[in-house]
């Protein structure tokens, strides 16, 4: 199903789209997701998917920018790896 880039809380999004993260002035950043969309296990598990990180700040697909409806318009990708169980 082809949907559009949005929000953490908006009902129709990509089921990664987590938001935005902030860094401190060192460059370390602690998040805390809570997420209705999201599973460990079913259809919309994270487990094996991606996670990247973006150079800027994600507009949440709002930002009228020609990719604001597909990434965000959140800048080239800065850091990425797989989720798994540890």
């Amino acid at each position: 199903m082809a949907v559009n880039h949005g929000a953490p809380e908006d009902k129709t999004r990509h089921i990664g789209d987590l938001g935005n993260i902030i860094a401190d002035s060192t460059g370390t950043a602690t998040i805390k997701i809570k997420d209705t969309t999201i599973e460990l296990e079913g259809d919309n598990s994270i487990i094996g998917r991606a996670v990247v990180v973006h150079a800027g700040e994600d507009d949440l697909g709002k930002g009228g920018h020609s990719d604001s409806l597909t990434t965000g318009h959140a800048g080239g990708r800065l850091a990425c790896g797989v989720i798994g169980h540890m």
